[in-house]
């Protein structure tokens, strides 16, 4: 029995915890994405848009902590689509180490619950088959202009506040003085 219980505690203290993303995890996911994506992570479209302007927000961008070490992040960018104040969300990257476990999906669905409170739209490009069950769907084509190319199935979206989707409509750039309703 004592074994039992031991073997629950130690399992409880290997869970990753969820947390905001600080200053201080800087260096540790910046290895993180490096182990996860190699160089070619300078290379993608989405790296264009923050290149240009858009704010890392810490606040709402989430970081998976295994005995304090960062193992994962999922990061949130505020930037404009048209006239509209948005998220773009990515990196999203997990310690290869640490794969396969469901951490990706719950470091989004954390980042997008603290993002939740705002109201707005987050954009991405990725991979449907992982988004869609957590809320995101095809953003229709044409309607979300990126710096570089995208394919139009990997474009997605989510709506945190009724409406939002409507007035979402142009090329993405750095944040403006554009409000989240």
């Amino acid at each position: 029995m004592r074994k039992m219980v031991a073997e629950r505690v130690v399992a409880a203290a290997e869970r990753p915890e969820l947390v905001p993303e600080t200053p201080a995890h800087a260096a540790a996911l910046d290895q993180v994405l490096n182990r996860a994506f190699g160089p070619g992570r300078f290379a993608k479209t989405s790296e264009r848009v923050r290149e240009r302007g858009a704010v890392h927000r810490l606040d709402v961008s989430r970081t998976a902590l295994l005995a304090g070490t960062p193992i994962g992040c999922c990061r949130l960018h505020d930037i404009a689509i048209g006239a509209e104040a948005a998220l773009l969300l990515g990196p999203l990257a997990v310690d290869p180490e640490h794969q396969h476990d469901g951490l990706g999906a719950a470091l989004v669905a954390g980042a997008v619950e603290a993002a939740r409170r705002e109201g707005g739209v987050i954009i991405l490009v990725g991979a449907p088959a992982f988004f869609a069950p957590l809320g995101f769907t095809q953003a229709p084509p044409g309607r979300v202009a990126l710096p570089g190319p995208v394919d139009p199935a990997r474009l997605l979206w989510l709506e945190l506040s009724d409406g939002a989707l409507d007035r979402c409509a142009g090329a993405v750039t750095a944040p403006r003085a554009a409000t989240r309703t």
